[in-house]
């Protein structure tokens, strides 16, 4: 049994046509997962910061003396790992030194606060590295 020749043209017309419905979501949408992805990683920045900080705090309070490298969290078991920055795919994260007031009220140097290293503004404007 032949088929009618229009039967061709309209399986092509309908295959273009749906490839470039296909196309058009693609390109709306990609925008979209894009910065569902930013916003994911943001949040897992601002969680890892968090985390971070509480471990600093509760070193300082603990020991009696601030943490002088990230490493020194981990190596006092108040950080399981390091983690890794979400912004820059590296575990390059910035301590800040200053002046902490410890468990006893006694006053050391050490590390006081973490950021990112990275310079790029976060989806409100906001620097990261002053999150």
């Amino acid at each position: 049994m032949k088929r009618p020749a229009w039967s061709n043209n309209f399986t092509v017309e309908l295959l273009v046509a749906f490839v470039c419905v296909i196309a058009c979501i693609l390109i709306i949408g990609g925008s979209g997962y894009r910065k569902s992805l930013l916003h994911a990683r943001e949040a897992v920045s601002r969680q890892d910061v968090a985390t971070m900080r509480k471990a600093i705090e509760d070193c300082a309070l603990t020991t009696e003396r601030p943490p002088q490298s990230l490493q020194d969290l981990v190596d006092e078991h108040f950080l399981a790992a390091i983690p890794t920055d979400p912004l820059t795919g590296k575990k390059d994260w910035v301590p800040h030194f200053g002046y902490v007031r410890v468990g006893s009220g006694k006053i050391v140097f050490g590390i006081d606060d973490v950021h990112s290293r990275t310079t790029n503004t976060n989806s409100d404007g906001t620097p990261y590295n002053h999150q």
